[in-house]
């Protein structure tokens, strides 16, 4: 089973300002587990995703995703093909204008350890959405606009090299063996930021590392009645009230994630605290095996390949912070095509100090009017106003320049229904 991770923290000088950074540690250690478990996935009569071109032939990440910088060390020609194919397809799912570095290590391992992988997290850089909130490095740099980092990594990972039943290269994994890029592919994930800090040692439930405050995947959480898990009055650091919640049902809710799959998405909280496992991944019975959401459980099958990132697991990433690229986007934008008529498409930051564009798609015909609004409902602008065709575009921009820092909304009227869509002001 993966262990909880320990990270210790240290404050990083910068020219601007005094910006909290944690070092990087094993958020996730993947287990190959025995046949006995009982943990185990079963990948057995799941019909298999055709492992296809990769993105690499549908987005140019320089300017339509992100550039991943990764830096190999003692990975073999098979191994770092299979990394680099889970690279190429995260480079068109998220967006950004800074360097994403990622350090891969191939190197021997606790016996049945699969790989390990953490982000470094960074917190009240400027630019940042909330103040002691801890950001993972590779979206802090994107929000920051400059790289926190000073050239370091963003995401460690370590993959073991003693691990004889790795699949590498083309084709289905063979049987009894576990796909190298499914695994990495998980694991990047949680090096983006799908991990948190909430945990249960000892029947007490605490929030973040030594020096306190949340992660950014922590904001999102609930229970099944609706309480945020942050809640101090319901669940105070340091108590069994909080353990308790983390050890019932634990929901992930956020804008995107209710655009998007309709609902909140149940997160894997087992009745006993698995260290590692629970809270920072989707629920086992909930998404099954070699399905794209499967893709952030806690645990992989022999055989099971999944080869891209789900509808679930993209919209967490846009409610922690991520603008989407490619295949993301457009299924975190499908509810709001069916529901208003429109598709929208982020083609700029968020948060944002300048300007932000948004890319509105008519489906059907549509005369449109679009409003800056605040957190009242108080108009603060009028956009403009665009009568488009069936499947026609219109880059909506909203220039943040004169604006207060704070929580705006772009409302689009004209389609089926009302398009709201939140901003966030920085300075």
């Amino acid at each position: 089973m993966r262990r909880a991770a320990v990270l210790g923290l240290l404050l990083a000088a910068t020219a601007s300002a005094q910006v909290e950074r944690g070092e990087a540690a094993a958020v996730c250690r993947l287990p190959a587990l025995p046949e006995d478990a009982g943990l185990a996935r079963s990948a057995a009569g799941v019909a298999p995703q055709a492992r296809a071109a990769r993105s690499a032939a549908t987005c140019d990440p320089a300017t339509e995703g992100a550039r991943f910088e990764v830096t190999y060390t003692g990975f073999p020609d098979g191994a770092e093909a299979s990394f680099q194919e889970a690279v190429d397809v995260w480079a068109c799912r998220v967006r950004s204008a800074q360097p994403i570095r990622v350090s891969a290590t191939w190197a021997p391992l606790e016996s049945g350890t699969l790989g390990t992988a953490g982000p470094v997290l960074f917190r009240n850089f400027r630019g940042a959405p909330a103040r002691d909130v801890w950001y993972p490095a590779a979206l802090a740099d994107e929000l920051a606009g400059r790289d926190l980092g000073d050239g370091d990594a963003d995401v460690e990972a370590v993959f073991n090299s003693d691990f004889a039943s790795w699949h590498t290269g083309a084709g289905r994994p063979p049987e009894g063996t576990y796909d190298l890029t499914t695994v990495v592919l998980h694991e990047l994930g949680h090096g983006l930021g799908l991990v948190g800090s909430l945990k249960v040692v000892d029947g007490v439930g605490t929030v973040g590392p030594e020096e306190g405050g949340p992660f950014s995947y922590d904001l999102f959480a609930q229970t099944a009645s609706g309480t945020p898990l942050l809640d101090p009055a319901a669940f105070p650091d340091g108590s069994a009230a909080l353990a308790a919640a983390l050890q019932a049902e634990v929901l992930f809710d956020g804008r995107a994630t209710r655009q998007a799959v309709g609902a909140p998405l149940r997160l894997f909280a087992p009745e006993r605290w698995v260290p590692g496992a629970s809270f920072s991944h989707l629920d086992e019975e909930a998404y099954p095996p070699s399905t794209p959401d499967g893709l952030m459980t806690p645990f992989i099958a022999r055989d099971e390949q999944i080869t891209e990132p789900g509808t679930a697991v993209c919209a967490m990433l846009a409610d922690i912070g991520w603008t989407l690229a490619g295949d993301c986007a457009r299924r975190v934008g499908a509810l709001a095509e069916l529901e208003t008529g429109l598709a929208v498409e982020r083609r700029g930051p968020n948060p944002f100090a300048g300007q932000t564009t948004l890319r509105l798609t008519a489906q059907p015909a549509a005369s449109l009017e679009a409003r800056l609004v605040d957190v009242l409902g108080r108009r603060v602008a009028t956009l403009g106003r665009r009568v488009l065709v069936a499947g026609q575009s219109w880059d909506v921009v909203v220039d943040g320049a004169a604006l207060a820092p704070g929580v705006y909304f772009v409302q689009v009227l004209g389609g089926t229904a009302p398009l709201v869509v939140p901003l966030a002001v920085v300075r």
